[in-house]
C-alpha cells in the first residue's frame, strides 16, 4: 500500500539500535509527495515506510494473497484496476494467481501517485513485485488513482490499497468513504468485485482498538448500501505483527 495507508507509525523509531532485530536503514528520501525510506530487516526481509509508517515487508505476501483471493473464483477477466500498491505486491499476486488458477486476466492496471516509490521498490524489495511491473499484463500508471477511477467503467475487479482518511480539507471520514465506494460502483461491471484492506485489529493497544472499530463502523454500512456479498476477514501479517482486516464484495447484476 502506498500514501501510509496503514497507521504502524514511527517504526523506525520504535525499534532502537539497542533492540536485537533493529532494522538497518538502506534509503531515506524525499519525493515529491512524501518521506520515503527503506529498511532491511533481519527478520521480514526489506520493508518499505512512508512517512514513517510501515507499508509492507517481503515477509508479507500474506497481505497481497488477501487483497487479491476474491477475485480468483471469477474465471477471465479483461480488467481490474488497483489503486495505490506502489510496492507492486498486489500487482505481483494477482499476475500470479489468475495464472496459476487458469484465469485469463487481460490487463491489470496500477495506479499510483509516486513513481518514486515504484521505482525503489523495484530496486530494494524484488522479493515483493519480482518481475511484475515488466509483466507484459501490467500497466502502471503514475498519477491521482481517484482521478483515473472517475473514468473508468466495466471493470472485472477494483483493488483499494490507499487509506480510508479523507484527501479533502473539510471532508469527513464517512463522507470521503461513501464517495469512493461510490465511484468503485460506478467503475465496475455487474458482477464485479470490489476488495480493500482496512486497518489493524489493535489488539494489543486499546486506543487503537477504538480507533480502528470506529473506521469499522464507517466502512460496513456504506459498503452494505452499494455493494452485495460482502466478506469480511481478519489476516495476521508477519511485519505488522496483528491482524489486519480486509474486506470484499460484490456489485450487483
Amino acid at each position: 500500500m502506498t500514501t501510509a495507508a496503514n497507521g504502524q507509525s514511527d517504526y523506525l523509531h520504535a525499534h532502537t539500535l539497542s533492540d536485537e532485530v533493529a532494522p538497518r536503514l538502506i534509503v531515506d528520501t524525499q519525493s515529491a509527495y512524501q518521506h520515503i525510506q527503506i529498511l532491511e530487516h533481519p527478520i521480514y526481509g526489506h520493508q518499505l515506510l512512508l512517512d514513517g509508517d510501515l507499508q509492507i515487508s517481503e515477509a508479507d505476501n500474506a497481505y497481497n494473497t488477501a487483497m487479491t483471493a476474491p477475485l480468483i473464483g471469477m474465471g477471465d477477466m479483461q480488467h481490474v484496476m488497483i489503486l495505490g500498491g506502489g510496492d507492486g505486491g498486489v500487482l505481483n499476486e494477482l499476475l500470479k494467481v489468475t495464472e496459476q488458477a487458469g484465469n485469463h486476466l487481460k490487463r491489470a492496471t496500477l495506479i499510483d501517485i509516486d513513481g518514486d516509490v515504484v521505482q525503489l521498490c523495484q530496486t530494494h524489495l524484488p522479493r515483493l513485485c519480482e518481475d511484475a511491473f515488466d509483466n507484459p499484463r501490467a500497466e502502471v500508471i503514475i498519477g491521482d488513482a481517484f482521478a483515473y477511477l472517475d473514468r473508468a467503467r466495466d471493470l472485472d475487479g477494483v483493488i483499494y490499497d490507499l487509506t480510508m482518511d479523507p484527501v479533502r480539507d473539510g471532508q469527513t471520514r464517512r463522507a470521503f468513504i461513501a464517495e469512493i465506494f461510490q465511484k468503485v460502483q460506478d467503475a465496475l461491471r455487474p458482477g464485479g468485485v470490489f476488495t480493500m484492506q482496512a486497518c489493524g485489529k489493535g489488539e494489543f493497544d486499546p486506543a487503537e482498538e477504538r480507533r480502528n472499530r470506529a473506521l469499522l463502523e464507517d466502512i460496513r454500512p456504506e459498503l452494505a448500501e452499494r455493494f452485495e456479498a460482502v466478506t469480511e476477514q481478519d489476516v495476521f501479517i508477519p511485519s505488522f505483527e496483528m491482524l489486519w482486516t480486509f474486506l470484499s464484495a460484490r456489485k450487483a447484476g
